[in-house]
């Protein structure tokens, strides 16, 4: 038999979330925080996709001949570490700057437009590249 070693990246964003594992069309596990599995497969071609929530990663085929191992790494999508980071960071500064010294930056909420339009692409459009896997 064929085998395939998942690793899920440890991230603060989806830490509480589980994701999918779908061979095939049908889900085969669920792969917690910072954890590693190994899944047997027949020989053969087999289609491979995570999910989570209404989100997905893009749909992959290998090839599982000779017994060969594979390993994959499953993660948010790249911008995901830096894109709430940023977005919190300046949502925050507005608030403190309006509840707590009364001052109006409202041009700061501008700089978090662009965040908020990347965020909104993969929550819709992108919904099917919200999640990242990268093989080892």
């Amino acid at each position: 038999m064929a085998k395939l070693i998942i690793s899920r990246r440890k991230e603060w964003q989806n830490k509480s979330r589980k994701f999918k594992l779908f061979i095939d069309g049908e889900q085969i596990d669920v792969i917690n925080h910072g954890e590693i599995k190994e899944v047997n497969l027949n020989q053969g071609k087999h289609k491979i996709v995570f999910k989570v929530d209404w989100c997905s990663s893009p749909e992959m085929e290998f090839d599982f001949s000779d017994n060969k191992t594979q390993a994959l790494e499953v993660s948010g999508y790249k911008l995901m570490r830096w894109i709430y980071p940023i977005f919190l960071s300046v949502f925050g500064i507005f608030l403190i700057a309006k509840w707590i010294f009364d001052i109006y930056i409202d041009e700061l909420m501008y700089v978090s437009i662009p965040v908020i339009l990347i965020l909104f692409y993969y929550l819709t459009l992108g919904r099917k590249k919200y999640l990242a896997v990268k093989e080892l």
